[in-house]
């Protein structure tokens, strides 16, 4: 009886605290606990199946493949700050109440998505089909498998930017459960063809979650090539584009071209399953962040360009976001070593790779303030934050090649983490500076 008494009360006072919160509150509550509810279920899975995978497959053959996913990582340079500029002014024209001009935005961003499917696979077409005649079948496959997966990335860029409320987040989090549950399929397949194994486990699984997404898609409307809107949405995102893509895919472009450089194959197989058995953080990381960025942008359109106000919001995203990672951060760091060495003893050498590069699950979570330079235009601002870190990063490995005859991958991890936070940190600094000016609350 006293249980039960105890229940109710219980159950009263959580609804008693859920009407509490405002309409807005249970909607970013709901937003993020299905997205990391879906990504703490992708990790667990996904996880699981690179164990799995790392007992059948050797640090050499990962790195091997590795290489074919490098050059994908160069060319996402080509959609010139289109995805940039719809991230921005979809949610905005949604935020001041202009849903034909977001639409419009979007259906350029659409258009704009199947120009670069067609373009990537011609691109990778190419390598593929002169490998093959040359009799070269395992670089064929490498290079076949990267026309499905670059295919598949672009367009999920496109739908990730326009789930925008709780419930499209729900059907973009079943997305990724779809992909993570897929994933495992395809371990029998590496146990015995090791190679195949990984390219159809590295691509496949993703083109399940994207029919999926697609077939759920918030937006269904047809795509256009507006010419003039186009030039508008490149002239406006390619700056921040240059920016965003140097600090996410030129950075692990350059930084896995410095290591397969400087190192070997085994070398990159080894920094590319630390990074996969990180993957697992920066998914939920992630997926929290993707709540609160375009609510940043719906803010700043809502409480007309109030830079202050935005800038406390940014701040108080930020804090709970990091108060939710860092215990996850900190219980990867410690329990990594003994489950590798347990289960894994190819990949011993990743351990201290892992334990550095799992700090930068705190990096999206922590930028919030850089998001509102891009939605505030501060361009230049955004750019020095970006650049100033990037070059010290490339100074770094400058040093380690030409003074530091000794160059490991635990250095690699620690000089791009380092120099990301410190990214971050000058951001952060510029992102308060303008909140404080007096044309903060124009």
């Amino acid at each position: 009886m006293g249980k039960k008494i105890v229940t109710n009360l219980g159950g009263r006072w959580v609804r008693r605290l859920w009407r509490s919160l405002g309409q807005s509150h249970r909607q970013i509550l709901v937003s993020i606990s299905s997205l990391v509810g879906s990504g703490l279920i992708a990790v667990a899975i996904r996880f699981v199946g690179s164990i799995i995978q790392a007992r059948f497959v050797d640090p050499e053959v990962l790195g091997y493949y590795t290489k074919f996913t490098i050059l994908p990582q160069y060319l996402f340079f080509l959609h010139l700050g289109v995805y940039t500029s719809f991230s921005r002014q979809y949610p905005y024209f949604i935020g001041k109440g202009e849903k034909e001009t977001a639409i419009a935005y979007a259906a350029n961003a659409l258009g704009w998505t199947k120009l670069l499917c067609i373009v990537n696979s011609v691109i990778f077409f190419v390598p593929c089909l002169y490998c093959a005649f040359n009799g070269d079948w395992s670089a064929s496959l490498g290079w076949g498998s990267q026309i499905l997966f670059s295919v598949t990335s672009i367009y999920m860029v496109y739908l990730g930017f326009s789930y925008k409320n709780s419930s499209e987040f729900v059907i973009w989090s079943k997305a990724t459960v779809i992909s993570a549950v897929t994933s495992l399929f395809f371990l029998p397949i590496i146990a015995v063809f090791n190679f195949v194994g990984i390219c159809m486990r590295s691509s496949l699984p993703q083109l399940f979650s994207t029919i999926y997404a697609h077939i759920n898609r918030p937006l269904r409307i047809a795509s256009h090539f507006e010419w003039q809107r186009l030039k508008e949405m490149i002239a406006f995102g390619l700056p921040l584009m240059i920016f965003t893509y140097t600090a996410t895919n030129f950075w692990t472009a350059v930084e896995r071209s410095y290591i397969l450089k400087v190192l070997d194959n085994r070398s990159l197989g080894v920094f590319a399953f630390a990074v996969v058995l990180c993957a697992g953080l920066t998914t939920v990381a992630n997926s929290i962040s993707q709540v609160f960025r375009p609510r940043i942008a719906m803010v700043y359109g809502s409480s007309k360009k109030n830079m202050e106000v935005c800038f406390k919001y940014c701040m108080k995203a930020s804090l709970v976001s990091f108060i939710a990672m860092l215990p996850l951060v900190i219980l990867t760091y410690w329990f990594i070593d003994p489950i590798v060495r347990q289960f894994l003893p190819k990949y011993v050498d990743s351990i201290s790779v892992v334990r550095c590069l799992c700090w930068m699950a705190l990096v999206p979570v922590m930028d919030f303030p850089k998001q509102l330079l891009i939605v505030a235009k501060k361009t230049k601002q955004f750019g020095i934050s970006i650049f100033s870190s990037f070059i010290l990063f490339l100074g770094i490995l400058a040093f380690f090649e030409l003074v530091d005859k000794e160059v490991t991958l635990e250095k690699i991890a620690v000089a791009s983490v380092s120099c990301k936070i410190i990214s971050v940190g000058i951001a952060n600094f510029f992102s308060w500076k303008n909140s404080k000016s007096p044309k903060a609350q124009c």
